[in-house]
């Protein structure tokens, strides 16, 4: 193959992650100009261009909330944030799931609204790491992380990805906040305690993460590497207090090596933690709410160029999570998490992005990156 200019490189990914946004919002046809390439097959950050690519700003800045629901079915005050194009995303826990046919029903009821409004489609989130961590308790993966590395086969780490993938859309749910990059720096690390990372050797996590996370994707499910940059080095869980983690060198740079290889793969989606990392950013701030994390060290150093999420922004990050949200969007998470309705959280971002907190330029990037990986999601 012959191999393209960067610049030539770059202006193709930049007309087809416009093309997808604008197809997406109807105002152009699917089919017009260059074909989109997936944000999976890229490691370049999405360009900047005018707020235009949507119809206001708070259908802008809505593609990047996602919200939790009480119950199993949406009730109507989230079908109609959903229609407005208020929310573009949603998660899913085991109390919202009862069976198959009512899951569908939810799912499907939450799609259409969106259709309706004339957004995008949802994203539809759930926890399907394996081990103590399936929403879907009955489904796949069959093995914990720990496991699918045991059996010292990365043809098994590829085919439970897929497997876990097929039966993700069966379900009507189009992205697994899995797999675990995290490299836990000793036994008594809360990610090795709960049966969540792959291993103690950082190449066995890249090589196994790597080939689960293929596997998702291959099935039209996105793929969301976790934690980053790596909580590995805690001992209590970071979704159960505000932690400052002070890994070394070596274990930053084993930490970061899962991503190294996954990212240069095509990785969908990189959730963000909510630890704050001094060595990397000394104001100790938790990464999702780090410029100097994400748009530094991950979007930067790393090449990222796909869609971050932040972990649950209802957890502790020393700010109410309507603050919280509104500082993660600002240092460069396209996605911010909530695990309750967000009341608020729109209103929130629109009025930063007012008063210049959150750039027009960084929000419409967020929106072309979400929107891009949201038409990569559609079945060929």
């Amino acid at each position: 193959m012959i191999a393209l200019a960067p610049q030539l490189v770059l202006g193709r990914l930049a007309l087809a992650v416009i093309v997808a946004a604008l197809s997406l919002i109807g105002v152009l046809p699917a089919t017009a100009g260059a074909p989109v390439r997936s944000p999976r097959k890229s490691t370049v950050t999405a360009p900047t261009q005018p707020a235009a690519l949507a119809t206001t700003p708070a259908r802008l800045l809505g593609q990047r909330i996602m919200v939790g629901l009480t119950g199993t079915t949406p009730s109507g005050a989230l079908l109609r944030e959903v229609r407005a194009g208020g929310v573009g995303a949603v998660i899913l826990f085991a109390a919202n799931i009862v069976s198959r046919t009512q899951t569908l029903a939810l799912t499907g009821a939450l799609q259409r609204a969106a259709r309706q409004g004339g957004n995008p489609p949802l994203l539809i989130a759930v926890d399907q790491e394996g081990g103590e961590v399936k929403r879907l308790p009955d489904g796949p993966p069959d093995l914990s992380p720990p496991e699918i590395a045991a059996t010292g086969s990365v043809a098994k780490a590829a085919s439970e990805g897929r497997a876990t993938g097929r039966y993700l859309t069966q379900w009507g749910i189009n992205m697994d906040l899995a797999p675990v990059l995290d490299v836990p720096t000793f036994r008594g690390a809360f990610i090795w305690q709960q049966g969540r990372a792959f291993s103690f050797s950082a190449a066995a996590v890249a090589k196994y993460a790597t080939a689960f996370a293929l596997g998702l994707q291959a099935e039209h499910v996105a793929a969301t590497a976790k934690h980053f940059p790596g909580v590995g080095s805690a001992r209590i869980d970071t979704d159960d207090r505000l932690d400052e983690l002070h890994p070394t060198a070596a274990q930053r740079s084993a930490a970061l090596t899962p991503y190294r290889a996954l990212i240069p793969r095509g990785l969908d989606a990189v959730m963000v933690s909510t630890g704050g990392f001094p060595a990397y950013d000394r104001s100790g701030a938790p990464a999702a709410l780090s410029h100097t994390m994400i748009q530094g060290l991950l979007r930067g150093q790393l090449k990222f160029g796909g869609v971050t999420i932040t972990d649950a922004l209802g957890t502790p990050t020393g700010h109410d999570e309507t603050t919280a949200g509104v500082l993660a969007a600002g240092a460069g998470a396209d996605i911010l998490l909530y695990t309750d309705s967000a009341a608020g959280e729109l209103a929130a971002l629109q009025a930063a992005l007012r008063r210049g907190t959150i750039s027009s330029a960084g929000a419409t990037a967020a929106y072309a990156r979400i929107v891009a990986l949201k038409r990569s999601l559609a079945p060929s």
